[in-house]
């Protein structure tokens, strides 16, 4: 048995208030009190207002889910106005091209006009501005501004070609209109292939026939394989008074058929050599081949299915045919009536169907 240890005596029991940290200690314990009565006022006071706590966060729900975020809104002031970006001024040319275009003539010429006022060594409304007025039979207008346009830039070929649509329609003067022509060629070589058909149709009408030739040949040389090219060859050849030899190159050309304005070509040759059954015949195929569409007659300048139809009612009424002679002249009156020499025509026709009658010789009788 193992000795019992000897009790250790007991430490005197300090005084409450001579603890250092008894005063802390209260105050804890007074403050914990006095939260859990602050706790039970405020669960107190909410209890009553808790169903609207539960509508009001169901609210709260619905409205973010089905409103999207309004954007932000930007105050203007009443005072601020907004500034207006200045406007390009239209070009009143490009105006009046535009005008042109859409068919405004009236509109075009005002426009035109306020170019001119505005700059009037502008050589292209000049030439637009006199385009017009010859379109609209204004032959002095038109004269004007083509010879402006020439005092403005005399190298510009355009304004000699416009010279030479005056000369030649407005006032009847192909052979001024031939030089204006040849002139502008001469400025501008691009502008010969563009005016060759004016410028054919003014050598024919002047009767300039070196200027035809000259002109079959230019018009060879730039379309070799053109069948039109046999037709100018022709035509000049026969205005040199030299028909057969222009039937031998036709012929030829046509060995393998060819379009309707090289039949009336040679058509016309043989009129020229006073052969008219064959030009009857020339002549009526090139009907034939219009009637089917070919439109071949329309793409030379200076022939229409009107002189075609005039050569028929001559080849008719050379041929005896004194009908139908008469209904060709009237059909081309019909279709160029200010063609005055057809009425000398369908007179002949006339009388070619109505002869005069020849007196009857009556035998006499002697007088005794």
């Amino acid at each position: 048995m193992l000795p019992r240890l000897p009790r250790l005596p007991r430490l005197p029991r300090l005084p409450r208030l001579s603890r250092p940290f008894a005063p802390f200690r209260v105050f804890r314990v007074f403050r914990v009190f006095r939260v859990f009565r602050v706790f039970r006022a405020f669960r107190a006071f909410r209890a009553p207002f808790a169903p609207f706590r539960v509508l009001f966060a169901a609210f709260a729900l619905l409205t973010a889910c089905t409103a999207p975020p309004s954007p932000p809104t930007q105050v203007v002031s009443p005072e601020a106005s907004p500034t207006p970006l200045p406007t390009a001024t239209p070009d009143p040319y490009q105006v009046g091209i535009a005008l042109r275009a859409a068919g405004d003539l009236e509109g075009a010429m005002a426009a035109f006009s306020q170019t001119l006022a505005l700059n009037p060594d502008f050589v292209p409304a000049r030439l637009a501005r006199g385009t017009l007025h010859l379109s609209r039979g204004e032959r002095s207008a038109a004269l004007a501004d083509a010879q402006a346009a020439i005092a403005a830039d005399p190298r510009d070929g355009h304004a000699y070609a416009l010279l030479g649509e005056v000369l030649r329609v407005g006032y009847d003067d192909p052979s001024g209109a031939l030089q204006a022509y040849r002139q502008a060629a001469r400025l501008d070589p691009t502008l010969a292939e563009a005016i060759f058909p004016v410028r054919w149709r003014a050598a024919v009408e002047a009767g300039q026939i070196e200027e035809m030739v000259s002109l079959a040949e230019e018009y060879a040389t730039a379309h070799p394989d053109n069948p039109l090219a046999a037709y100018y060859r022709a035509r000049a050849t026969t205005a040199q008074g030299t028909p057969r030899t222009a039937i031998g190159e036709l012929v030829e050309a046509l060995e393998g058929g060819g379009p309707a304005a090289v039949w009336f070509a040679l058509g016309e040759a043989y009129a020229a050599d006073a052969a008219w059954p064959q030009a009857l015949t020339c002549y009526e195929q090139a009907q034939r081949q219009i009637a089917a569409g070919d439109a071949s007659l329309g793409q030379v300048p200076d022939v229409s299915v009107a002189d075609l139809t005039v050569g028929l009612g001559k080849a008719y009424l050379y041929t005896g045919a004194c009908a139908q002679a008469r209904a060709m002249f009237e059909r081309a009156l019909a279709m160029e009536p200010e063609r005055d020499e057809v009425h000398a025509l369908i007179g002949q026709a006339l009388i070619c169907e109505h002869p005069r009658p020849t007196p009857t010789p009556y035998p006499s009788t002697p007088r005794p």
